[in-house]
């Protein structure tokens, strides 16, 4: 795939000749030309557009299709010379903004305004971002379809059912149910999946996108079965994301990942056995230290997971699905984790720890009062000489805010570039202090000097 990407003549360049369609009035047409991918890096939109007064203004509204906060619509303004007819075009840098996820539905329109006051709308067209040079198949079943290029019709059907399967158990023990259709993309290898998506980390075998609906993966024929649990616990992922999307705080990492494992059925025997280890020798880790993340050290990272199934297990077993999805609403509606898990529970996550541990029949939490710091007694100053600084004030540097790039709430839009800062002013302020203290020196020093020689007459 990496190859592939630096000939784009052979596969990855691709123009979508789709019929032409045209917008008119007033003597005002906008005829479009479709789209040209070179995947994952960029798209470019073309419109042809003419009339019979000269055309002032072209502007390219887009988007992609997904759950987002609002109704947002980017708007691009491509260059061109003003004339009675226009060939337009701009081209989307994901290489600048970060991709969309392999199967993203983008849409578009032109709008075109000549100088007789004319303005024409183009009807929304979409097109599908996927990288053509896979001969992608699908199948599907239960909400769920599943595209695939690599192994034959038994390995997709495998994943299928294990995907189905891994979905009803998850609904049946904790009450989480997709709330949308949902797409899943299965490369040949992981390698090929990080190639088809852009700034996703090295070691990712699959990510999952909540906005999206759609989930990638990286599983050839000879690793089914990694790929049956990779497949259920990516798949959590993102309906987890679908039942808390909001534009809060996220969900905790040991909720989010707990839940995924649990879906997968369980631990392996090699985390089953280092995390008994871990509960033996009292070397678990706190609840509030892998709710923003994991750690980057293996044998940790492994705990994390472990110990996340664990909790899950826990809140499960012993409260059953209603409070959790209660906890989901919570996070959902806005309140942060030590809200949420209050309000669904009746307890904050210390309490959580505490009751969790117990139920492992582990060590108890040990708890760290907090450290006393030291306020020093304030210092009364009094300034030889108060002296107001002159000249205008200096107002603040206006900071350009470029509009923000693709992100899982946000359609993608242009960016603007940063103004430049301006240069710091003089401290007129501290060169006038030290002026008044100056003098106010010399002037003592003066009168310190009369009066001694007042005292020698």
């Amino acid at each position: 795939m990496a190859y592939l990407r630096t000939i784009p003549m052979l596969a990855l360049l691709l123009l979508l000749l789709a019929p032409a369609r045209v917008a008119a009035q007033g003597g005002l047409t906008v005829t479009d030309r479709g789209v040209f991918v070179v995947f994952p890096d960029r798209i470019s939109f073309n419109a042809h557009i003419v009339s019979s007064s000269p055309i002032t203004q072209v502007v390219l509204e887009y988007g992609v299709d997904k759950r987002t906060c609002g109704d947002v619509t980017a708007r691009a303004f491509p260059d061109f010379t003003s004339g009675t007819t226009v060939e337009a075009s701009w081209t989307w840098e994901m290489l600048s903004t970060g991709s969309e996820p392999p199967g993203a539905t983008i849409w578009y329109r032109w709008r075109a305004t000549d100088s007789a006051g004319n303005t024409v709308v183009s009807d929304d067209q979409r097109v599908t971002w996927i990288d053509t040079s896979y001969d992608w198949h699908q199948i599907s079943g239960d909400g769920l379809t599943l595209h695939w290029y690599s192994g034959d019709s038994a390995f997709a059907e495998d994943l299928l059912a294990a995907a189905t399967d891994g979905i009803a158990r998850l609904a049946k023990l904790t009450g989480v149910r997709p709330q949308s259709p949902i797409d899943l993309y299965i490369y040949g290898t992981s390698q090929q999946m990080q190639d088809a998506i852009l700034y996703e980390p090295s070691w990712a075998g699959g990510v999952a996108y909540p906005a999206n609906n759609i989930t990638i993966i990286g599983i050839g024929p000879a690793y089914l079965d990694w790929g049956r649990r990779t497949v259920v616990h990516e798949l959590t992922h993102l309906i987890v994301g679908q039942i808390t999307f909001s534009c809060g705080e996220n969900v905790p990492t040991w909720l989010d990942e707990g839940i995924a494992v649990y879906a997968e059925g369980g631990l392996d025997p090699r985390s089953q056995f280092f995390f008994d280890d871990a509960v033996a020798t009292n070397s678990l880790l706190s609840v509030r230290s892998i709710s923003n993340g994991f750690s980057q050290h293996p044998d940790l990272a492994d705990l994390a997971y472990s110990q996340s199934y664990s909790m899950v297990s826990y809140l499960v077993q012993t409260y059953g699905p209603n409070k959790l999805l209660a906890l989901f609403g919570n996070l959902r509606d806005g309140m942060t984790v030590e809200e949420g898990v209050t309000a669904a529970y009746g307890f904050d996550l210390g309490g959580l720890e505490d009751r969790w541990r117990a139920w492992l029949k582990a060590a108890p939490r040990v708890k760290i009062a907090p450290t006393p710091t030291a306020v020093p007694s304030p210092i009364p100053t009094i300034p030889i000489m108060a002296v107001a600084p002159t000249g205008p004030a200096i107002p603040p540097t206006p900071t350009s805010v470029p509009t923000l790039a693709p992100t899982p709430t946000d359609a993608p839009v242009a960016q603007a570039e940063p103004a430049p800062a301006a240069a710091p002013a003089p401290r007129r302020d501290i060169t006038l202090q030290l002026a008044g203290a100056s003098l106010a020196f010399l002037v003592g020093l003066a009168l310190s000097g009369l009066a001694l020689v007042k005292l020698l007459r």
